[in-house]
C-alpha cells in the first residue's frame, strides 16, 4: 500500500468504529490535504505516532458532536463535561489502533506505536504540526461532523 492510502485506513476505522459503538452510519467528504495549521471546532483529541515514521493523527468535532456521540456510547443523557472528554478521547484512541494495526500488518517494518491521547478543548484553536504533512477527511453522521486528520514527518 502506497503511503498515499493510508488515510483510507483511518476512513475505514473511523467508520467501523462509529458503526459497531454508536450504531449510527457515517459518510465521507472529500480527502484533502490539510493546511499548515488545523483549527479546532471544539473538541481535539491528539494522538502520536512514533516508530519509523513519526506522525500524528487529530479527531475533532464540535461540542454538540461529541457530547451526543458521548451519551450514545455510554447509554446515558446529561453527562460531565470530563465524562465527554474520557469517552470522545477513548473513541479516538479506539479508531487509532486500529489505523495503526493495520499499517503495521501491512508494513511490519514501520513498528508504529501510539503515544496516549491528550485533548483540546476549545472553538477555533489552531493546532500546528511542523514539519508533518497531512491529510484530512470530514465524515458526516446523524449527529454531526467529525474530522480526521492523519499526518508523517517529511510527507504524506
Amino acid at each position: 500500500m502506497s503511503e498515499g492510502n493510508y488515510i483510507e485506513l483511518w476512513i475505514h476505522a473511523l467508520l467501523k468504529n462509529i458503526q459497531t459503538m454508536a450504531e449510527i452510519e457515517g459518510k465521507p467528504r472529500q480527502t484533502v490535504a490539510q493546511p499548515t495549521v488545523f483549527v479546532s471546532r471544539g473538541l481535539a483529541v491528539i494522538i502520536g505516532i512514533t516508530g519509523l515514521r513519526p506522525g500524528r493523527i487529530i479527531l475533532d468535532s464540535d461540542m454538540e458532536t461529541a457530547r451526543q456521540l458521548s451519551e450514545i456510547f455510554n447509554g446515558e443523557t446529561y453527562l460531565e463535561e470530563d465524562d465527554i472528554i474520557d469517552s470522545i478521547a477513548e473513541f479516538a484512541n479506539i479508531v487509532s489502533g486500529h489505523g495503526i494495526t493495520q499499517i503495521n500488518n501491512l508494513e511490519k517494518n514501520l513498528a508504529l506505536l501510539l503515544t496516549p491521547p491528550s485533548v483540546f478543548l476549545g472553538k477555533k484553536i489552531n493546532i500546528t504540526s511542523p514539519k508533518i504533512n497531512a491529510e484530512v477527511i470530514e465524515i458526516d453522521t446523524s449527529v454531526g461532523s467529525i474530522k480526521i486528520s492523519v499526518g508523517f514527518e517529511g510527507g504524506y
